[in-house]
């Protein structure tokens, strides 16, 4: 008997990607597949306040996909997919950013569009498919969405992101400004958290020509929190950077009340990162005003200034 088909979502899951696996895997399921949710990490406190205020089971941990078949939410590049996803079988992707590197043997469904979450998408590919979205799965869905606008807040957010969040609260039967609050106040704890699990909680990786960068994000209402350890901070990055060797590595550390972020650096490449994002760093410290989406903001310049 052939192994499921695993849904996942990237590294360091933030929320769209683990409820994406979720939803999507439940509508593959109804729809006869032989689909399980997993996820490439640890769950961040926002997603857990979600899976438990939706009454859902955390999706399988998997640690290696070299001889699994994947279908690939929220993300469509090698450097941020699960390891051995090079070796798998991709057989679906499912995503709302940049076409990526992935490539497969055979054509497959690759569902990207311009919106502002993959949640989206998937509410979408529930409707084509003239399939019903039960209060659970809404939930799911608009906790996703919520999440990686930032409330409907950040730059990336459509109309139709807007239109969904709607219909999706009404379906989950929440009202959508007091529960995307809920959720804005379980991503902006900071808890314990030491330096390095800073930068790394919410962190991706990208490939700009021969140049590895890495760029984190912290979303939060208590941006001093984390400024007031800026050097802890940036001696974990430098260590990052010897690490993994990167040419950059950024950590954004966006107030979302205020809608702006500072970033700090590390790596070298200064001069290229200043021009790409128009500012200036002072002992490694830049502030970004209006910059609150590393997607949209953030990602497009530096791969063109990189080029």
């Amino acid at each position: 008997m052939a192994n499921p088909i695993y849904v996942i979502g990237h590294q360091q899951p933030d929320t769209d990607a683990i409820c994406s696996a979720l939803a999507y895997a439940r509508l593959k399921q109804a729809q006869g597949a032989d689909v399980v949710p997993a996820r490439a990490g640890a769950v961040n406190p926002e997603t857990r306040f979600v899976l438990d205020r939706w009454n859902v089971e955390t999706p399988t941990l998997i640690d290696d996909t070299a001889a699994d078949r994947l279908i690939l939410v929220d993300h469509n590049e090698y450097s941020q997919a699960v390891s051995g996803a090079r070796d798998a079988e991709i057989v679906e992707v499912v995503d709302h950013h940049r076409i990526g590197d992935v490539q497969t043997s055979d054509p497959i469904f690759f569902r990207t569009e311009p919106v502002g979450s993959t949640a989206t998408i998937l509410t979408h590919l529930y409707n084509e498919a003239d399939e019903t979205i039960d209060t659970k799965t809404a939930g799911l869905l608009l906790s996703g969405l919520l999440s990686d606008t930032v409330l409907l807040r950040s730059p990336t957010t459509t109309e139709t992101d807007r239109s969904i969040a709607k219909r999706l609260a009404e379906t989950a039967d929440v009202d959508r400004e007091e529960y995307g609050k809920e959720l804005l106040q379980q991503k902006s704890k900071l808890g314990e958290k030491q330096p390095r699990e800073m930068v790394l909680s919410d962190f991706k990786e990208f490939e700009f020509g021969s140049n590895h960068v890495g760029i984190g994000q912290v979303e939060t209402v208590e941006r001093e929190v984390v400024l007031d350890q800026r050097n802890a901070i940036l001696a974990a990055m430098d260590e990052i950077v010897s690490e993994r060797d990167y040419a950059v590595l950024l950590l954004l550390v966006t107030d979302v009340l205020r809608e702006e972020s500072v970033a700090l650096m590390a790596g070298g490449h200064a001069a290229t990162v200043e021009d790409a994002l128009d500012t200036s760093f002072t002992d490694r410290e830049a502030f970004l005003p209006d910059v609150m989406s590393r997607k949209k903001q953030i990602v497009p310049p530096l791969e063109k200034n990189f080029s």
